[in-house]
């Protein structure tokens, strides 16, 4: 009987855990929001590296909007898999 009483706390949802995975979220979001402009900056440094190599003027635009793309692509994964994962509420309850 015990280990029957056991399995239900486990499966109930208790006030710790919701905590824990609202600071999880959080984090995740906090997260998504520094991808943007690390990626845009990575980007710039690279195209910035190649121009003075190269002797070009153009790269680092090139690599700029790739590095924008790539954050917009991140940020946009993180947040659907982020509206992903929030509980749903059962049907009846409001």
């Amino acid at each position: 009987m015990a280990a029957g009483l056991y399995t239900i706390d486990k499966t109930m949802n208790s006030p710790k855990d919701d905590n824990r995975r609202s600071f999880q979220q959080m984090s995740n979001l906090l997260s998504a929001g520094m991808v943007f402009p690390v990626a845009t900056a990575i980007g710039y440094g690279i195209g910035y590296f190649l121009d003075r190599l190269f002797g070009t003027a153009f790269l680092t635009i090139v690599f700029l909007l790739i590095g924008i793309a790539a954050g917009f692509v991140s940020f946009f994964r993180a947040i659907s898999a982020a509206t992903a994962e929030e509980p749903k509420d059962p049907p009846g309850r409001s």
